[in-house]
């Protein structure tokens, strides 16, 4: 079952600024498509640099450090 989609306000966390809320509703469901397409791609790209910073860990050490971090 997939979630709803938050508004945009929800996304921002408050109230919209005046400027974006004079838009029209669907720029600004565009709006907060494009915003949660890029924290998507934000959080993919946090991940790979997270699982790559692991190279510089010595290999037997790896496992405790990604439990110790979250990983």
């Amino acid at each position: 079952m997939t979630r709803p989609r938050r508004t945009l306000a929800e996304q921002l966390g408050g109230p919209l600024p005046t400027g974006i809320e004079a838009l029209a509703d669907e720029h600004k469901e565009l709006l907060g498509e494009a915003l949660h397409a890029a924290r998507r791609r934000q959080a993919a790209a946090l991940a790979t640099a997270a699982e790559g910073s692991l190279d510089y860990v010595p290999f037997f050490l790896r496992g405790a450090v990604r439990k110790a971090v979250g990983l």
